[in-house]
């Protein structure tokens, strides 16, 4: 009586996890969805002094209103610099939105060019819903707005892509042509990226996940524009091995800046990451 008890236990508790494993398997891309999107940050962080100090060095706020491809609105902001044409098209991070990252915008007016950033489908004041493809998509639509309404070039345009953002870039340069990529603690792949957050993910075979979608080492494996990469040793959010899969199989032109010691998103001590990319701008005539 005793072992018949033990085996439907044992069934139980198989059967459970076998529903467990078949739930959370990664082709059911909802949840997948929700993985590497949690919900965005809703917070609007008041912006007005950062704004005014922008102003007094003649950076003007454009306040933008595009569209996906889907029809869903977006918000942006065109950040301009009226002494060169050059643009940063900042694509950010999956927790923020472009209130909480305007300190960011800040120091790339300080490289000398235009910023333009914009919140993906979800985030901040942007309608639709966040996942990766509506995010690409949404690149998509922002590169466009600056060729179309603000007269620039692909010659003008340099993809700023930030942890996820470089996913987004990545995919942007598939369809759109950039003068040059920078990348601030991006990832080799999403699902890489997402296996070594989630470790569970590790029992799935390949052929469990959705299409892949934002995969940097297929992208830039290929002919491209100048890339620099930063990345910090002790990154806790995308590993620092993970972006040198990137880098070894990434072709030229390719710059590597390593933060020894640092995190998420580092720009080093001194401010490093800046002046790599001021070199970078010098070194490729960009």
């Amino acid at each position: 009586m005793q072992m018949r008890s033990t085996r439907k236990w044992l069934l139980a508790v198989g059967l459970s996890l076998l529903a467990l494993y078949l739930v959370l398997i990664p082709a059911n891309s909802a949840l997948y969805d929700v993985l590497l999107f949690p919900l965005p940050d809703p917070r609007i962080p008041n912006v007005d002094a950062q704004i005014a100090r922008l102003a007094k060095h003649g950076i003007t706020r454009k306040e933008v209103v595009l569209k996906s491809s889907n029809g869903s609105r977006l918000e942006g902001w065109f950040l301009e610099n009226p002494e060169t044409r050059r643009v940063f098209l900042y694509s950010h991070s999956k927790g923020n939105n472009i209130y909480g990252k305007i300190h960011v915008a800040e120091s790339l007016l300080s490289c000398g060019g235009s910023v333009f950033m914009y919140d993906y489908q979800g985030f901040g004041k942007s309608e639709g819903r966040a996942s990766p493809q509506n995010a690409c998509d949404d690149g998509v639509a922002a590169y466009d707005y600056l060729i179309d309404k603000e007269g620039r070039s692909d010659k003008d345009i340099i993809g700023f892509g930030e942890s996820l953002g470089s996913g987004v870039t990545g995919q942007l340069l598939k369809k759109r042509r950039l003068a040059g990529v920078i990348f601030q603690s991006g990832f080799a792949s999403l699902k890489s990226a997402a296996v070594d957050k989630c470790f569970w993910l590790r029992l799935y075979p390949d052929w469990c996940f959705p299409p892949q979608i934002m995969d940097n080492v297929e992208v830039f494996s290929k002919p491209h524009p100048p890339l620099l990469m930063s990345h910090g040793t002790k990154d806790g959010v995308v590993r620092y091995e993970n972006a040198m899969a990137l880098y070894d199989s990434a072709i030229p032109p390719k710059t590597l800046l390593t933060m020894p010691g640092g995190g998420h998103g580092s720009v080093g001590t001194y401010g490093e990451f800046y002046i790599a990319v001021l070199k970078f701008l010098k070194r490729y005539n960009l």
